[in-house]
């Protein structure tokens, strides 16, 4: 029950977060959007933390070579997505439209303060939740390979909100990344070092140009 409880409190906070069909959903996500998401990805952290106490142990297990595979992972998928982006905005004339929707909420604050949550907030947030939580919890539940299909299919179905096919292409292969990574070593921390630098890198330090 506390599974399913967690996934209808997050599905409901990415609906206020990435929907723009209702006034109410449209002026947080143009207005509000980091806000909401820090708000967001802390309760939920919170609550994964509460009913994972049992494995929070092997769910925070550090190991030295997780710092460079986290970096190394993170410079990866960078280099993937800015390729992959400038690949679809050459060949299709709704792609860059799309990119610039996922990069409107960068107007929305300061660069320096959207960097450091996404650092230190919502990347980490993000892989407790998503990763230690909800994956590991259908790992449990129905076998590695199973279980791990199901966390990356939830966590892509829930950025369905904004009808932005690029923004669930995204979810999909970062999501496999990183669900992978989780699988591999049983640990979130190689995936929390790699989302947030990626995050970082990819909203803050060098954006895709949205132009050739």
């Amino acid at each position: 029950m506390k599974l399913y409880i967690g996934l209808i409190l997050a599905a409901t906070m990415w609906f206020i977060m990435f929907s723009v069909s209702t006034d109410f959903t449209n002026t947080i996500h143009h207005n509000y959007f980091w806000y909401a998401m820090s708000t967001s990805t802390f309760l939920l952290t919170l609550y994964s933390l509460l009913n994972q106490k049992d494995k929070l142990k092997s769910l925070f297990k550090f190991e030295i070579k997780y710092v460079w595979i986290g970096i190394i992972h993170a410079i990866l998928l960078y280099l993937l997505s800015r390729f992959g982006m400038w690949l679809l905005m050459y060949l299709f004339d709704w792609a860059s439209p799309q990119i610039e929707a996922i990069y409107q909420t960068r107007n929305q604050a300061n660069p320096y303060l959207i960097g450091s949550l996404l650092v230190f907030l919502i990347a980490p947030a993000e892989e407790i939740f998503w990763r230690g939580f909800i994956q590991d919890k259908f790992i449990q539940k129905y076998g590695l390979k199973i279980g791990t299909w199901i966390g990356i299919f939830l966590y892509v179905f829930v950025h369905i909100w904004a009808f932005n096919p690029l923004l669930l292409l995204a979810a999909l292969v970062l999501g496999v990344h990183w669900s992978i990574m989780y699988s591999k070593f049983g640990s979130i921390v190689p995936g929390i070092i790699s989302h947030s630098i990626w995050d970082c890198l990819i909203f803050v330090v060098l954006p895709v140009p949205l132009s050739f």
